[in-house]
């Protein structure tokens, strides 16, 4: 009896020995992957809180944080307004693009031979796409009704008018137009060519400038949103001077103090961003009245074009990355200085 006795006790020690190296691997193999969760849990937990936090912080100090929001807000409605207001020329000079029109003014006392030619080759032209001959006593009785003379003109012993053929170009651009008026000009049947495509190289040349307008304009407000959201976190990092003192001294690293900051720079950037859509929004439904008179006045569909999601997106987050830069560049300079004695 006492010699089996302890033949299962050797037996259960190697059981529990094998037993109790098995799990000791698999901890040993699982940790690096389970220390690997852990941290990256603490990371986002630690960005949440400083998150959360920085918004509590401006619901502390809400008359500084509301006019800091309304000065973002108010520097970015001004290069977004004037982009809209460029966006909304080229929309009106798309609408009216197809209304390329030549007046042709003929040779007084054409005979109809020579007009009958030149309807012809008019006709053969690939760079006009339609036209319309109006002879003189058209165009007198047009001319009649448009300076409102009444019967006054009958008095003349002839008319003075010439015939006019309006020409609709295939051309767009300024180039092709201003050949196919030297081509026209150069024919005997013809006096000379009124291009009514003036107003829109006017046009052209007033949206080029409002573009670089707005680049130049977009960069100095731009720049001055960073400014006024650095100015606005060296201020507040001033108010927690001995707080900051006393995080450095037990150990806090300058990544944890400088979190919350950046996040409150990234607070007034969105609510800026949101503050000058507002803005837009309101100053377009101002003027969409007198603008929809004006289109009733020229008989044509324009209106104003709306902010569109595309550009939303684009003021929201370019305003977040200024309100990020300017508290980022506020936190690097100041956070140096402040240092535990």
């Amino acid at each position: 009896m006492n010699r089996r006795t302890p033949q299962p006790q050797r037996r259960s020690s190697r059981r529990d020995h094998s037993s109790a190296s098995k799990p000791l691997s698999e901890r040993s193999r699982r940790a690096p992957a389970g220390g690997l969760r852990m941290r990256l849990r603490l990371y986002f937990l630690r960005h949440a809180q400083a998150f959360v936090d920085s918004l509590g912080r401006l619901r502390k100090a809400p008359l500084a944080s509301t006019m800091t929001v309304m000065v973002i807000g108010i520097a970015l409605a001004l290069p977004t307004g004037l982009y809209l207001v460029v966006k909304n020329l080229r929309g009106f000079d798309d609408q009216w693009q197809s209304a390329t029109q030549l007046s042709v003014f003929l040779q007084k006392a054409l005979p109809a031979p020579r007009l009958s030619k030149l309807l012809d080759e008019l006709k053969q032209d690939n760079e006009i796409t339609h036209f319309e001959y109006r002879d003189p006593a058209a165009v007198l009785i047009e001319f009649s009704q448009l300076a409102d003379l009444g019967d006054s003109l009958e008095v003349l012993d002839d008319n003075p008018l010439p015939g006019i053929i309006i020409v609709q170009s295939a051309a767009t651009d300024s180039d092709a137009m201003a050949k196919l008026v030297d081509r026209l000009e150069a024919k005997a049947e013809i006096d000379f060519v009124q291009l009514d495509r003036r107003w829109l190289e006017r046009l052209y040349a007033i949206v080029d400038i409002g573009k670089r307008s707005i680049i130049v304009l977009a960069c100095l407000l731009g720049l001055a949103v960073v400014l006024v959201a650095g100015n606005t976190i060296r201020l507040s990092i001033e108010g927690r001077r001995a707080e900051i003192k006393i995080i450095k001294l037990i150990g806090g690293t300058d990544g944890f103090i400088r979190r919350p900051f950046l996040y409150s720079g990234l607070w007034y950037g969105l609510f800026g961003g949101v503050f000058a859509l507002i803005l837009i929004n309101i100053a377009l439904f101002a003027i969409r009245g007198p603008v929809k008179a004006l289109a009733r006045l020229y008989d044509d569909g324009f209106g104003l074009l709306a902010v569109d999601f595309s550009t939303t997106g684009i003021v929201i987050l370019g305003a977040i990355l200024l309100g990020w830069g300017g508290s980022w560049l506020a936190v690097s300079r100041h956070l140096r200085d402040i240092q535990p004695t």
